[in-house]
Formats: structure tokens, sequence, C-alpha cells
């Protein structure tokens, strides 16, 4: 599969606009006749390319690689981005229910935070925050709008070129669609929250015009969970010489409440409800404008010379994001105490430009991939002090100090990489790989910043530079086992280093004033991981299996739990497996399942405290999607388990969380008698409320935010 980048353009919009624009789509579409074909439906059966195949797309690399194209992700019941990743072998996705907050996605025995170990890409952009307040590599994928995705692929662990920082249990890059056809989509949930995403895409000249606006209001499960969200998104595509050129534009706005972390021994006892709030003001506020320009050649494979198989992105993002909380469990519901308030004001911009070359050396197939990228971060971080009512708190007698963080954050990076794929047999093929980093940060406290004074009174200064270089070596192998005609059996192996950036809120200066010898400096993590397994198909394809075992080794590894706790786990290891398959029964059906399992620990501390918290020992996903032709029309279903296993919520592993799982389904309808028209539904469950999320809050507190036992979302979508 050949994948295209498509940019887009973005504006902020009330809701007078919104009507607009949903007449506006409604009237051009009456007036003129569609501009881009409805191609008919056509089930293909087979598996991800051969390890053994040359080619740049990453489905062939001799790794494990799990892609997603626009019919997988239209089965699965997506009512917010977290929902991409869920069935993924290995990964699991916990939703805070915090607001705006990003969500956790864990996989490879990390607990991602957020996000934050997994390098993340939409078109190019790069989603992690490398200088974000709340933790470093911070990923906000709250601005996708999945309906607009085209394809999605995940790489476990560090091993693809492309991805650097942050990519430590693995790389996620994400793709939007170049074919959007127009329709409006509206959808409601059993507690209120409504949504609505008209799409127009019209031929403009001599290119594309795709406009998309996401409209998000309404209450959650808890008492405390107003969201109003707008997201527009835009884009013009022009096909020049041998390829496309697309520029987007994107504007964000959301604003929302959230219920805060409850005790769970305050639930269980009834002194507290679980859809109750910790205190007024939880939430978040988010705005964010992103200019993204993309170019790739029709030829992607780089067959034919100089011209072929470029890829570029350049962009340029403003993001003001403020979340406010409190994280002191003992307060009596909806409490009108004072918040924290974190306050990150980005301005990042960068590049990232490929070349591949595809070309036969010595009578061996071969393709060279060199590529560049440059990201900049430029952050004024502030944590300040404001009332129930989200008003900043003046400094005053009884409150002298209402900031405690106040300084500057510029992060850069330059890198370098280039990967070469080698075939001196036509059953094996050989992978070499190499990225150079090089990472600066600029450091600047102001007087108000608490560890500004701290740090002069240890003859330290408060404005540092640093930098880093890191080469990451990445190899790989894989090799054709068995071909007989309908079945295949293929190994593939690899070694692979990543790296990671420090944090600079807590990695620098996070003890200064108590006790300064103990601080840690700018020092980059470094991350080591091979991998080996086996994949097949059986059955002329219908049948696809794949395990794999895999060793990752971490140098220096931090954390910052969603309580803002710091801990260092020091130097860290990993080992698990994964097992996964997928099985046609019919042309319009499959069932899918996987297991994984890890084994993650602290190398650096002692035995009766060395488990890394909140790290599922396995998890397990399985389900079936199908399509059944009636004679009124057509029916999609699809049904998918997860489930999570136990997990240490304490490095001691005296506190632990239980297994539990989440159930979800969905089905959609079309009839035939209504063209463009789907009625759809979907519905998740789950067996433990108080499992997703559960994190240490120390003092034997333990803080959970409750899921609701059902929740159902009902909905139709009309394309012209």
């Amino acid at each position: 599969m050949i994948k295209m980048l498509n940019p887009s353009i973005h504006f902020k919009i009330n809701l007078l606009p919104t009507l607009i624009l949903i007449g506006f789509t409604r009237a051009a579409t009456a007036q003129s006749p569609a501009t881009i074909p409805t191609l008919p439906e056509m089930t293909v059966i087979g598996a991800a390319p051969s390890t053994t195949q040359v080619t740049d797309d990453i489905a062939a690399s001799p790794a494990s690689v799990s892609v997603l194209g626009r019919r997988e992700l239209d089965r699965k019941n997506i009512t917010t981005y977290g929902d991409i990743f869920r069935g993924i072998p290995g990964l699991s996705v916990a939703e805070y229910g915090q607001g705006l907050v990003a969500y956790e996605l864990k996989f490879r025995g990390f607990t991602s935070g957020h996000g934050r170990d997994i390098a993340t890409y939409l078109d190019g952009v790069p989603l992690n925050i490398t200088g974000s307040q709340h933790i470093n590599g911070y990923m906000d994928q709250a601005q996708i709008i999945p309906e607009l995705l085209d394809r999605v692929e995940i790489v476990r662990g560090p091993f693809s070129a492309a991805a650097g920082n942050h990519a430590v249990a693995g790389s996620i890059q994400m793709f939007t669609d170049r074919t959007v056809q127009s329709s409006l989509k509206l959808s409601v949930d059993n507690f209120g929250r409504t949504r609505v995403l008209p799409i127009y895409s019209t031929n403009t000249g001599p290119g594309q015009l795709l406009l998309a606006l996401d409209l998000t209001k309404g209450s959650g499960y808890t008492n405390q969970s107003d969201v109003e969200r707008t997201n527009m998104f835009s884009r013009y595509s022009l096909p020049i010489k041998d390829g496309m050129l697309a520029l987007r534009f994107q504007s964000y706005h959301a604003d929302a409440q959230a219920p805060g972390f409850l005790d769970l021994a305050r639930i269980e006892s009834g002194q507290i409800n679980r859809r109750d709030a910790l205190n007024k003001g939880l939430g978040d506020r988010k705005n964010q404008n992103n200019l993204v320009l993309n170019y790739r050649s029709n030829d992607a494979e780089g067959l034919k010379g100089l011209a072929a198989g470029w890829t570029a992105s350049a962009y340029l993002v403003r993001d003001k994001r403020e979340r406010f909380t409190n994280f002191d469990l003992t307060l009596p519901s909806f409490s009108t105490t004072n918040l924290g308030t974190e306050r990150d004001q980005l301005q990042q911009f960068g590049l990232d430009v490929k070349k591949v070359t595809t070309f036969t050396s010595k009578a061996l197939p071969s393709q060279l991939a060199i590529g560049v990228q440059y990201n900049r971060e430029r952050i004024l971080a502030t944590n300040f002090t404001s009332d129930a009512f989200r008003n900043v708190v003046q400094a005053s007698a009884t409150q002298p100090d209402a900031i405690s963080i106040d300084r500057t954050m510029l992060t850069s990076t330059q890198s370098v990489y280039g990967q070469l794929q080698l075939k001196p047999l036509d059953a094996l093929k050989l992978t070499l790989g190499l990225r150079y980093d090089k990472l600066d940060f600029d450091v600047a406290l102001r007087p108000d910043d608490d560890t500004y004074s701290a740090a002069l009174a240890v003859g330290a200064s408060p404005n540092v530079r640093s930098s880093a270089t890191r080469f990451s070596p990445k190899v790989g192998a894989g090799l054709k086992l068995l071909d007989n005609g309908t079945s295949t059996i293929e190994l593939y192996v690899n070694i692979a280093s990543g790296l990671k950036s420090p944090y600079t809120f807590s990695d620098f200066y996070a003890n200064v004033s108590a006790n300064s010898a103990s601080v840690p400096d700018l020092t980059v993590s470094t991350l080591r991981s091979s991998e080996i397994g086996l994949s097949g198909t059986a059955k002329d394809h219908q049948f696809f299996w794949r395990i794999g075992i895999w060793d990752t080794t971490q140098d220096r590894e931090a954390d910052r739990n969603s309580a803002g706790f710091f801990q260092s786990f020091g130097r860290t290891t990993r080992k698990g497996f994964d097992l996964e398959g997928s099985f046609q029964l019919t042309p319009t059906s499959r069932v899918f399942a996987n297991y994984s399992a890890v084994k993650a620990r602290s190398l650096s501390a002692p035995a009766n405290a060395n488990y890394i918290t909140n790290v599922p020992e396995w998890t397990a996903s399985f389900g079936v999607a199908s399509t059944y032709n009636l004679t009124s029309g057509r029916l999609d279903f699809s049904v998918e388990g997860s489930l999570v296993g136990p997990q240490s919520i304490t490095t001691d592993n005296l506190s632990r969380g239980s297994t539990y799982n989440r159930f979800s389904a969905k089905a959609s309808y079309r009839p035939s008698t209504i063209k463009g028209l789907t009625l759809f539904a979907g519905l998740v469950t789950f067996n433990n409320q108080f499992q997703e999320p559960r994190f240490d809050f120390g003092g034997g507190l333990i803080g959970v935010s409750p899921r609701p036992r059902l929740a159902l979302n009902i909905g139709t979508q009309y394309t012209f």
C-alpha cells in the first residue's frame, strides 16, 4: 500500500458559521454532481507485505508492525481518538476522564502516560512536546478528526529510522485521506454529549478543497464533565508535476470541566458518590492553530530517478494549553479550594524531508531512504494559583507566592537518518538504518520561579544551555522459510537503539533546594531493543499469524504520573512476547485475537521495590467483523473485547490493580432505498469501573476516575 500525506486548512468558528457551512455543503451538492466517484465496495483477503519485500511501506519491515486502513477504522466504534488504538496487539488505552488531558497509551511495557514514550506524527508533524510542563513528550491527539484518517502505522519498539526522540515504546504515523467525500454526520450518546461533523470536498481550480468542522458539546458520565469543542480543518491539494502538494490550516478550540481523581476507599465505603467531582473548576482549556505543507511524489518508491521518491513536510504550530488541577483526595466533594494552574504557550516549527531511491546494485534489489528533520519548540511555562472559578489568585499576605513556575523552555532537535534495504537472496532481506540526533536545551528561569532563588542559593545558574548527540543504529533481517503457494512462514529479527530526552521540569533542579548533589543534569537516555519473531499465512492468505519475543533496556528512566508525582527508576529492563492472528471466515467476515505479556523492572532499585508502576502484566483482545447484504440494504457489525491484566500501582507491588475488560460493539446499516445514508449505533461496557485509570497518590490513597458501566452512542451519516 502506498500512503499519501494530505495537508489541511482549519480556522476557528462558532455556531453561525457552522450552520452556514452545512447549508453551503448541501447547496453545492444539489447544484453539481459529486466530484469524487463512488467505487463499488469489495473485500480484499490478504496479509501484510512480506518482510523480504524491498519497499518503503513500513508494513514490510522486519519488525512488529500494525497498519490500519480506512476500512479497518470504519469498523471500529470510535467515539474518541483513543478508540483508534484499541484492539491493537499489546496496546492498551487508558482514558483519564479528566477533561481534555491526553490519554495514556501502553505497549512494550511502557506506561507512556499521555503518550510520552510513543513518537507520534500526523502528516509528518510531531505531536509529542519535549518541553511540556506537564510531562516530557506529552502527546495530544485531541485535534485529530478520525473520519479524515486514511492510514495509521504502529511500530513497536524503536525500529523506525524516521522516528527519533520519544520513540521508546515505539512510534505512530497517521495520514489524512486524500479522497474524502462530502458528508454530514450527527451522533449523540446516552449522557447527552452531541457531535456534529459536516465535511465538504470539491474540485476547485486545478486542485481539491476539503473543509471539515467537528463540533462537540455536552456532558459525560460524571456530574462535572462538560466539554465544548470546535475543530476546523481545511486543506487544498494540488497536483504538481510528478507529485501532490497540499496546504492545510487547522484551528482547534476547546474548554472542558473535569471531575478530578476520587479516593477509591471513600467511594467503596459510601462516603462519596462515584459520579461526584472533587473540586469546582477542574478541567482544561486549549487553543491551537497549525499550518502544514506536505508534498509527496506519485512514485513513492523512487523508481523513476531524482524527481521521484520525495516526501516533505513543513509546519508551524501555535498552542496555548491551560490545566486546572487539585490532587488532594481528602477534600469533600465539589470543594471550592484553590487550584493549581499549568499554562504552556507553545510556538513550534520544523520540517521533515525524505528521499527514497529504489535501484539494483550488482544484481541485488536495493532501496535507500535518506531524510533530514528539524523541530524547534519554544514554551513559555507558568504554574500559578487560581480560584475555583478559574480566576488568577493575586499574591497577598496569606498567599505571598501565587506563582511556582515561571520559565522559558527552548528545545530544538536536528536529525539525519537513513535506511538501506538489500536483498542478497530471493528469500532474504537485510535492513541497515542509522539516525543522528542533536538535541539542544535552553532553560531560562525568571525571578518568580520558585527554583530561581534556590538555584542562586547553591551557586547554580538560573539560565542553562545544554546539548547532546546520539547515534541510533537499527539493523534488521527478514527471511522467508516457507512459500508453497498457499502458505508462508517468515522469520524476522531486529536490533535497534532509541533515545529519550530529559524532562526539564523534574530532571533539572528537581531537588535543588533540598540537596543540590542529587540534582540530575540534562542527560539524554538511551534505549536498546532486540526482537525476533515468526509470521505466516495459510489457506491462500485467509489466515494470518505472528509471534514475537522482545527485550528492551533503558539506561535512565524517569516518570511523572497523572497525579504529578515524579520518580526515577534508573536503569530499567522489559521482556515480553506478543501473539496475534486473524482468520477470514468468509469473504465478508473476519475474526481476530491477540495476547501480549511483559515483565517490567527497575535494575537500579532493590528487589522489593523494583516494579515499574502501571504496566499491565498482560493484555489480550479478540473480535469479529462481518458484513451482511440484506434485501433492504447492508448491515456491518463488529464486536471487540479488550482484557487488561493486573498491574503494580506501587513499586513494592503491595498495591495492585486487578484484571478488567472493556467490551465494544458497533452496528451500521445502509438502506438500499436511500443512497448515501448510514445509521449506526455503538456501545461500550466495563466490568470494573475503577481500573481505567488507577494511580497511587501516596499515603495509602488510591485515586480513580470511574468509568460508566454502559456507554451508548447512536447517529447517522449522509454522504453526498
